[in-house]
């Protein structure tokens, strides 16, 4: 009677499983914590299209799954990684006559505007990113800091992360994003080209800053910067400070006139992809309402002009954090490009760095790789359940 139990119970979960498979799937690859759930939940009502979410915590990661032969039907990459899956010929073309609820001619909102132009009109490297993508969210790096335990007139440059003596600091645990600062702290001409003299500067930099009482994490921030923040200073996203300044209101962001790194993401259909599912989930999130509850939720800057300035207007949700939400490209703020030479390098001396300063290699693990453990971990609880099954109906 319980063996009869047991397999009628299985039965019915691997019916579960099948029929949650039936029916279009949109296959969607992004960040961790980077969209509205509801808004997705929504789409799935609306639409009658599942989506599958997969994450994934760093460009490399989610450009590995892709040329590993892994489809997916949208992709949330980073400017420089757009760059690179391009080149490589991984993902099509937009068909921007598909896309009716946004336009990239008459919707794009100034900041991100001045973004997309420097990447496209630079003279020796142009390349339009609006070719191959349609934008998702954009922002900078900056130092976000308790306004309640630094003096602000320590906030000058990006040598004030090497205050460690007398603060708690946290480095954000990514080369480029580590690197970014050492070089625009040392005075590189450029992020994206730096000649072997510079380079060796900034490997100096960030050796020298991180020491024994400095911590690398990633989105640890969330808990870490709220009330009381664990820390004085961490470098972060600006997405993510406007979010953390919105829950606690003793923080401020700092984005030193040295220069950071300005970025935007945005949604990619890979070869292969169903695109009419991909097309009809993009027009979904462009949608003004749609794309405006997505901005409040996630804290990052929106692409539509319409909703960016509502967002920042009096009584908007993020007017009192104008400064960070509406970012511009500065003189000496730069946009990443793919370089895969220099991404081997900064890779391998960052973790050379973090090795022989003693740090743990799982510190400042991302949500995305959580994901994809605990990912494993069903799969593996699955194969079982299949594996039972097979079994007894062997008997």
């Amino acid at each position: 009677m319980k063996k009869g139990l047991l397999l009628i119970v299985l039965l019915a979960f691997v019916f579960t499983l099948i029929s949650c498979e039936q029916g279009p799937t949109l296959r969607l690859y992004n960040w961790g914590e980077y969209i509205d759930d509801e808004l997705v939940q929504a789409f799935e009502e609306e639409s009658g299209i599942r989506v599958k979410q997969i994450a994934f915590d760093s460009n490399e990661v989610a450009i590995t799954q892709i040329k590993g032969g892994n489809q997916y039907d949208l992709v949330v990459p980073s400017d420089y990684a757009i760059e690179q899956l391009a080149i490589e010929e991984l993902i099509v073309s937009i068909d921007w006559s598909k896309i009716t609820t946004f336009s990239k001619d008459t919707d794009l909102a100034d900041g991100l505007s001045s973004i997309l132009a420097n990447v496209k009109n630079d003279a020796t490297d142009s390349f339009d990113l609006l070719e191959y993508a349609v934008p998702y969210f954009w922002g900078n790096v900056g130092i976000l800091y308790n306004t309640d335990t630094v003096n602000e007139n320590d906030l000058d440059g990006w040598d004030t992360l090497h205050l460690s003596d007398t603060y708690e600091i946290a480095f954000y645990n990514s080369a480029r994003d580590a690197f970014m600062p050492a070089l625009k702290a040392t005075g590189a001409l450029t992020i994206n080209h730096p000649t072997t003299a510079e380079f060796n500067a900034a490997v100096t930099w960030l050796s020298n800053g991180l020491t024994a009482q400095v911590s690398v994490i990633t989105d640890e921030i969330f808990d870490a910067m709220l009330d009381p923040a664990r820390y004085d200073m961490a470098v972060a996203y600006s997405g993510d400070a406007n979010y953390l300044m919105s829950e606690n209101d003793k923080l401020g962001f700092y984005v030193p006139e040295e220069g950071t790194n300005v970025w935007m993401d945005g949604f990619v259909i890979p070869k292969g992809a169903e695109e009419d599912l991909s097309y009809a989930f993009i027009n979904f999130m462009m949608d003004y309402e749609n794309a405006k509850q997505n901005t409040e939720y996630v804290g990052y800057s929106t692409p539509r002009k319409d909703v960016f300035d509502e967002m920042i207007s009096a009584g908007g949700t993020f007017e009192d954090y104008a400064d960070s939400y509406d970012v511009r490209i500065n003189a000496n703020d730069e946009v990443y490009r793919y370089n895969e030479d220099l991404k081997q390098q900064m890779d391998a001396k960052w973790q050379e760095i973090l090795a022989n300063k003693g740090f743990d290699q799982d510190e400042g693990l991302g949500t995305g790789t959580l994901i994809a453990i605990v990912g494993v971990g069903l799969l593996i609880v699955t194969s079982a359940v299949l594996g039972v099954i097979k079994k007894k109906k062997a008997v």
